[in-house]
Parts: C-alpha cells; sequence; structure tokens
C-alpha cells in the first residue's frame, strides 16, 4: 500500500501538482511528499504555473485558502467511503456508479442526471434510494418539453413525476425545448434533468467508487 501511493505521489508531482497539494490529496506529511519525489524535476512552465497560483493565493486570501483545503479533504473523505462500499460488491451500487459515470454531469459538487430514457432514470433512482439513501425532499426535477402547449406540458411533467415516484413540490419550471431541425428527433416525453440538493458527498462518494471499481486514479476530481 506504501509503495502505491508513493507512486501515486510520484505521478502527481510530475503532472506538475505542488508538493502542499499533493500531500493534502494523499493524507500525507509535506516532508515525506518532499523527500519521495526530490528527484523529479518540473519543466519551467510547470515552475511558472505554481509560481503564478501562489502568487494568486496571496496573504489576503489565507482564509480562503483554508476553506479550499478543508472543502479538499472533505472531498477526498467523500470518495473513501465510496471506495468502502465499493469494495462490499454491491450490484446495484456498481450499476448506479457505473451508469452515472456514462450519462451523469461531472460537476465536484452537484449530483446531476439528464437523459430521455425513462428506464434509465428508473436504475438510477433505484441507486440512490436504496444504495445511497437519499432522502425524498432532496429530489428535484425539471422537464425539457417538445411542445409548448400548456395541456401537453402537464402531461408530461405528469409522467416523469409518475415514472419516478416523486411529488409535484419536486419539479421546477418545466422549459420548452425546440426539437432538433436537422434530425426531426421529438421526443414525445421530453428530457428529465434530475438534480440532488447538497449532494457533494453523493457525488465525491460516486468518483470514490468508480475510481475503485475502475482500478483508476482521478485526482482531477477533487479540484
Amino acid at each position: 500500500m506504501k509503495r502505491e501511493i508513493r507512486l501515486k505521489a510520484r505521478d502527481l508531482r510530475q503532472q506538475g501538482h505542488s508538493i502542499g497539494d499533493i500531500a493534502l490529496m494523499l493524507s500525507l506529511s509535506k516532508s515525506t511528499v518532499s523527500v519521495w519525489v526530490r528527484d523529479i524535476e518540473l519543466t519551467s512552465l510547470q515552475v511558472e504555473r505554481l509560481k503564478e497560483k501562489n502568487r494568486s493565493y496571496g496573504a489576503q486570501n489565507k482564509g480562503a485558502g483554508t476553506n479550499r483545503s478543508n472543502g479538499r479533504s472533505q472531498r477526498i473523505a467523500f470518495q473513501e467511503q465510496g471506495r468502502l462500499k465499493a469494495r462490499e460488491g454491491r450490484p446495484l451500487h456498481l450499476a448506479g456508479c457505473m451508469l452515472y459515470w456514462a450519462e451523469g454531469s461531472k460537476d465536484r459538487n452537484t449530483f446531476y442526471f439528464v437523459n430521455s430514457d425513462a428506464n434509465m432514470l428508473r436504475l438510477c433512482m433505484r441507486f440512490l434510494r436504496e444504495e445511497m439513501a437519499v432522502g425524498e425532499d432532496d429530489f428535484t426535477i425539471r422537464i425539457h418539453c417538445h411542445s409548448n402547449d400548456p395541456i401537453e406540458m402537464k402531461r408530461v411533467e405528469q409522467y416523469w413525476l409518475d415514472t419516478l415516484g416523486l411529488p409535484v413540490t419536486a419539479l421546477c419550471k418545466t422549459q420548452f425545448k425546440q426539437g432538433s431541425d436537422k434530425s426531426k428527433r421529438i421526443l414525445a416525453n421530453g428530457i428529465c434533468a434530475l438534480r440532488i440538493r447538497r449532494s457533494t458527498h453523493l457525488v465525491q462518494h460516486i468518483y470514490g467508487a468508480i475510481q475503485e471499481y475502475g482500478g483508476f486514479e482521478n485526482p482531477e476530481w477533487l479540484f
């Protein structure tokens, strides 16, 4: 395990990350990271970027820097929870994480899943309810409808509320979305955008699980 972490630290350094950031991402001391990567020479461009980064923070941004560090620490912890869950080998958890990797937004703080396929959204909801214990009050949906007829809009809204088992209070203002003139593709039930309130822990859990399932590291999901 120590060798894997050391190799990870070296890889991050070769990408141009500062010793401080590497220490924070991997929960190590700066002195340990410094010893592990001291033979790695940064390119002149990488050095300049780090200098610019240090200048941009400045003393006046010390408080903001602390908040950012705390935020990264939290995201690291959430990802570790996802890794641990992935090791349990639960099929629905695996399916939900892989579905989000393929179809979901890659925002670091917000769970956002958009699709026109009702079965995909049903599976996503099962994952969120059964594996992630998302509270019913945290679900919101926004419909993109291909008709601006009020009656048809109401029908489409009710279709998605029924499909996902949500109350009307979860519904945000429906938006009219013109179908593609090129393909002439009109979706009878439009597109449903599912968003989860207060979801940093959720998306970072999923990112950690994806990395565990896939056997790779993607530090960019922390930033």
